[in-house]
């Protein structure tokens, strides 16, 4: 409703000046403005498609936008309403393919339960991820994400369990050793966490994903030397100490 309410301030001014114009001559009438305002909303098919998202009203309100677009590219309102209707898009489409989750296969519905996960739709995700856990118990990035969607909800103990799940079931699962490290960390659990993050840094690079691809931004080792500091370790000796657990993770692994 909010984003319906902006969105309407928004095409007043933009797309209805004629309106807007008779709307602040009226602005003494309380009477007049929500004419004005209705006028607006029923000839306006960006309104229209905002109030109730159909295929047809979007080929409509895109149609609109982009005939005003040209017309007046300076003009950054119209651009900011083109938000407005590709947000309500994609919210549909992804409404859509949810309601679709039990057909679809296995890598689309990882990827959609990614998507929920960024866009912080956890219930969801979560939901998802707990649907290819029993249906794929041996896959370990479904158990690594539902862990972090949980880690996210406050849901500790719960995002524990994944995780232990995402290791047991793939034991290179460097990543996952670095949420599970934040779980215990936030469990005050300091000195399991500094074990499961070193145990983190002898897999990184030796993992099949790419850490870059998961952890950024050094947030390993700033891990590491926030639990070094929880285990006692003095603050002038926490560069020493963090260098030798790297150094000591970076040897070959015995086979």
């Amino acid at each position: 409703m909010k984003r319906i309410l902006v969105a309407a301030a928004l095409i007043s001014l933009a797309a209805h000046p004629a309106l807007a114009q008779k709307a602040k001559a009226k602005k003494q009438d309380p009477k007049a403005k929500p004419a004005v305002q209705q006028a607006a909303h029923q000839a306006d098919p960006v309104m229209e498609y905002l109030q109730k998202p159909t295929d047809k009203g979007y080929r409509a309100a895109r149609a609109r936008l982009d005939s005003l677009l040209a017309a007046a590219p300076q003009d950054r309102r119209n651009l900011v309403l083109s938000f407005y209707v590709e947000r309500t898009n994609l919210d549909a489409q992804v409404e859509q393919l949810y309601a679709e989750r039990d057909s679809l296969d296995d890598m689309t519905a990882f990827s959609l339960a990614n998507y929920l996960l960024e866009a912080r739709d956890h219930d969801r995700a979560i939901a998802l991820y707990a649907q290819l856990n029993a249906k794929k118990p041996k896959w370990s990035c479904p158990w690594r994400h539902r862990g972090e969607a949980l880690y996210r909800q406050g849901r500790l103990d719960e995002a524990e369990a994944a995780l232990l799940k995402a290791v047991e079931t793939r034991q290179t699962h460097y990543d996952a050793y670095v949420w599970l490290a934040k779980v215990q960390r936030d469990l005050k659990r300091y000195a399991d966490a500094l074990e499961t993050v070193k145990t983190a840094f002898k897999h990184k690079g030796r993992d099949v994903e790419d850490p870059g691809a998961e952890i950024k931004d050094d947030e390993d080792v700033k891990l590491l030397d926030e639990l070094l500091l929880q285990n006692m370790v003095q603050p002038d000796q926490v560069e020493a100490e963090r260098n030798k657990i790297i150094r000591a993770a970076m040897k070959p692994i015995r086979k």
